[in-house]
């Protein structure tokens, strides 16, 4: 168990040590305690420097006791934000996603984590990084949950969960795109986000394979609906007899009444895919990648259990609504938030205290 303020120093001391080991010079770095969300903001000095970097988290007592998990978590997290600011360029990724739309950021987003978490693994940057994003991303599967096989519109956060499995980790909870509808096209996208140099390459295969999911879904819609399924019929008698009249209607009602009740069932029970979401990750980021994809961690939706989506069924898979994002800052900050500092509990802070990330800017 540590203390708030262990934390607090333990995750900027390891900040510091990883940009000593980078060999970077960087003018400012600054790990505030102070906001509601969790993300990164930085600025760069061109394509490969930083010039400042400041690491965002939700405010925590100096006196509050915190598990070695959460600690580990939280410091695993920051060293991920810190591999998009060292890694991944928002350029193609903002031209794809307002040209596509935000189902393809949350692609990007699901291929680029893994990608950038190998890259801080291979730099020597921090050498328990990998260490760290494991734990953290089975952190996030046990607290959440995985997503449904045939879920559409979650697909991006299985390419972020499955990315992470083919770089290594071992991840507890089964992998589940062997039984996916669409397990051939996401198989290739990750393959081909393996051997990904860049950020671009990796927008690519996004929009590939959003051109796939989008012609499977086509073709989903023009397939005719299954018919209900039949009713098991009752055992005759001994005899071979049906029996008298009576019981042959009540036969007959009985099939009635289970065939009605079994298309209902199937009407009422299959999900819409629409979710309690709050409209998307729209508002921020805080992946370094400029994205409203990332960041703000307001988007995770909120009456849907375990984080399980709708299906592949929705009307619209690639609608915003309770999406289940790949980003893991509403793990963190949910993680967080029983270690409130005192303060914000008795009176709200000033707004100019609790920083709000919109938008990555690069130098």
């Amino acid at each position: 168990m540590f203390l708030g303020t262990q934390v607090k120093r333990g995750v900027a001391s390891t900040l510091e040590r990883v940009f000593q080991a980078s060999g970077q010079n960087i003018d400012k770095l600054e790990v505030l305690w102070s906001g509601k969300t969790a993300g990164i903001v930085f600025k760069r000095v061109n394509r490969t420097a930083l010039s400042s970097v400041k690491v965002i988290f939700p405010s925590i007592d100096d006196m509050a006791t915190i598990s070695r998990k959460v600690f580990n978590n939280t410091l695993g997290y920051a060293l991920h934000e810190l591999g998009h600011a060292w890694f991944t360029d928002n350029a193609p990724w903002d031209d794809a996603r307002n040209k596509h739309g935000s189902y393809v950021g949350s692609l990007i987003n699901g291929l680029e984590d893994p990608r950038i978490e190998q890259c801080v693994i291979k730099s020597g940057y921090a050498p328990n990084a990998k260490a760290l994003f494991e734990e953290l991303t089975n952190s996030v599967l046990d607290e959440n949950g995985y997503v449904k096989p045939d879920d559409m519109k979650n697909v991006p956060f299985m390419l972020a969960i499955e990315g992470r499995r083919m770089n290594g980790y071992p991840i507890t909870h089964p992998t589940v795109i062997g039984v996916s509808p669409w397990s051939a096209d996401i198989e290739w996208a990750l393959k081909s986000a393996r051997k990904a140099k860049c950020t671009e390459t990796i927008a690519d295969i996004a929009i590939e394979l959003f051109k796939r999911l989008q012609q499977a879904h086509e073709e989903q819609k023009k397939q005719p609906e299954q018919p209900p399924k039949q009713p098991p019929q009752k055992p005759q008698d001994d005899g071979g007899q049906q029996g008298d009249d009576s019981q042959q209607g009540d036969q007959a009602g009985d099939q009635q009444g289970d065939q009605a009740g079994d298309q209902g069932g199937q009407q009422g029970d299959e999900p819409d895919g629409e979710g309690q979401g709050s409209g998307g990750a729209d508002q921020g980021a805080g992946d370094g990648s400029g994205k409203p994809e990332q960041g703000n961690g307001e988007s995770q939706q909120q009456g849907e259990p375990n984080g399980q989506g709708g299906n592949g069924h929705s009307s619209d898979p690639f609608n915003d609504s309770g999406r289940r994002r790949p980003e893991f800052d509403k793990f963190i900050q949910n993680g967080l938030r029983p270690h409130t500092a005192l303060a914000d509990k008795v009176k709200a802070r000033p707004a100019i205290l609790k920083p709000k990330i919109n938008e990555i800017n690069f130098g």
